[in-house]
């Protein structure tokens, strides 16, 4: 899967976060998750934080060319008429 095509949803992730909450209501200690969801949540988290890291990027550059463009002023000047 692409990073510029993630899903607008990750099961993995959202799984995990229901546990913890449900894990926080019922105070219990710990939670346990097995091999084939931590490779869900492993390949997920990979994905998010690759497109996490292009879009920083993409924002440093966007601020970069901006920044450039602000410093550069150009003056005219009309002699006018006599």
């Amino acid at each position: 899967m692409s990073q510029s095509n993630l899903p607008t949803t990750m099961p993995s992730i959202e799984r995990l976060l229901q546990r913890i909450s449900m894990a926080e209501k019922t105070q219990q200690k710990e939670i346990r998750i097995s091999i084939q969801e931590a490779r869900e949540l492993t390949t997920d988290l990979a994905l998010l934080t690759s497109k996490l890291g292009k879009t920083v990027q993409e924002i440093n550059e966007t601020l970069k060319s901006i920044k450039d463009s602000t410093q550069t002023v150009d003056i005219k000047f009309d002699g006018g008429t006599f």
